[in-house]
């Protein structure tokens, strides 16, 4: 956390220098963002696995229904359950945001209609790779579907061809059929001019990193994109000698884990409220550094067994026919990507309940004695645990 003093000489020197490396770097990210959109608008689906290789380890474009439901299966049921909540919440406020159609007659028989036609195909776009995020897919989907959008795409850019468990059955049960695993600038590119596997949609939706905002800045006019370009994110909070530093410190931190990229400024008059804000933060990375640890050990014994399995699965295949040994050595390789799979989403299922405590812990803080405040808290902390 860098603490930067309005009153030093050199203030509006030091303050311009730190936005301007953002700047720079965001700059940069245009050029070669425009060069991988060309490419694949030009080469279609050999340009866009080439950079999938590249940047995510990924040689699968089109994800099978079989490995869908395969990582969907892993999902813990807790998950599932919070997902299906979200969902039904989500839906039913977005349901009330329908508009009706007008059909007017003037008194000199005069028919004028005024009418609301969905589009005919969105894609989402839902970052992944590192970050899992199953509420972009209902947040993005569900207004779509309420829309009666007849064509909604996900693309999802997945690490080895591994997708996470919980944006699949998110964009399962919003009735997502089409999901490709790409991402990146690549990924707006395929969406937007189409490739052999992947036809163009009319609009794109959804956060990003700040290559995905550049891509989706160079596309806009050729494709529809939201009005806004997310990503990287940026927050700023005001506060005074009353706020609550636990909150603030949440709030940063909350934006700072989407990119390298994000800028999270706090001003404030008073420093030991920014003082006491570094000491949360710091307290809050302990305590994800601990969850990450403990779940990096869970992983560990869960790719040691894999291992094993699959070691005293290629044991037995040296006494069998050429055609059984490969098949036993096969079910093997399945086996240990498995597990590999199963122990990435632990590791982010550990991260997710790390989020939700830490959110939990904040929300309920009291601010006063006053019961409306205290009602507020519980039922913020009730909101928290739906979502």
């Amino acid at each position: 956390m860098k603490i930067l003093n309005s009153n030093s000489k050199n203030f509006d020197k030091l303050l311009d220098n730190l936005l301007f490396k953002r700047k720079k770097k965001l700059k940069a990210s245009s050029v070669s963002v425009t060069k991988i959109i060309n490419d694949v608008k030009k080469n279609g689906d050999k340009a866009l696995l080439k950079y999938e290789r590249r940047f995510n380890k990924n040689n699968i474009i089109v994800p099978s229904v079989k490995q869908i439901n395969k990582s969907i299966k892993s999902l813990d049921k807790k998950v599932k359950k919070a997902i299906d909540d979200a969902y039904n919440r989500i839906y039913k406020f977005h349901s009330l945001q329908k508009f009706k159609n007008i059909s007017y007659k003037d008194k000199y028989k005069n028919k004028i209609d005024y009418k609301y036609l969905p589009l005919e195909s969105v894609a989402i776009y839902v970052p992944g790779s590192t970050a899992s995020y199953p509420s972009t897919v209902l947040m993005n989907a569900i207004p779509a579907m309420v829309a009666k959008v007849k064509r909604i795409v996900m693309i999802n850019p997945g690490y080895k061809g591994n997708q996470n468990p919980a944006v699949l059955y998110a964009a399962k049960i919003c009735g997502i059929k089409e999901i490709y695993s790409i991402g990146g600038p690549s990924a707006i590119s395929a969406v937007t001019y189409g490739t052999k596997k992947i036809k163009p949609v009319n609009k794109i939706v959804g956060p990003g990193n700040e290559y995905v905002a550049a891509a989706k800045r160079e596309v806009f006019g050729d494709v529809g994109v939201e009005s806004m370009f997310c990503g990287p994110s940026e927050v700023t909070a005001v506060c005074d000698k009353d706020s609550n530093p636990e909150w603030i410190a949440s709030d940063l931190v909350g934006q700072a884990e989407h990119s390298d990229l994000v800028q999270c400024i706090l001003i404030s008059k008073d420093k030991n409220i920014i003082e006491k804000t570094r000491e949360e933060m710091k307290s809050l990375k302990a305590e994800n550094d601990k969850i990450l640890k403990q779940a990096k050990v869970e992983r560990d014994e869960i790719l040691k067994d894999a291992k094993a399995t699959a070691t005293a699965m290629i044991d037995e295949a040296k006494n069998k026919s050429k055609d059984e040994a490969q098949k036993i050595v096969d079910a093997a390789r399945d086996s240990i990507r498995s597990e590999k799979a199963a122990a990435m989403a632990e590791l982010k299922t550990h991260v997710a309940a790390l989020s939700l405590e830490i959110a939990e812990k904040v929300v309920r803080t009291e601010l006063s004695s006053d019961e409306k405040q205290k009602a507020l808290a519980n039922n913020l902390a009730s909101d928290i645990n739906m979502n």
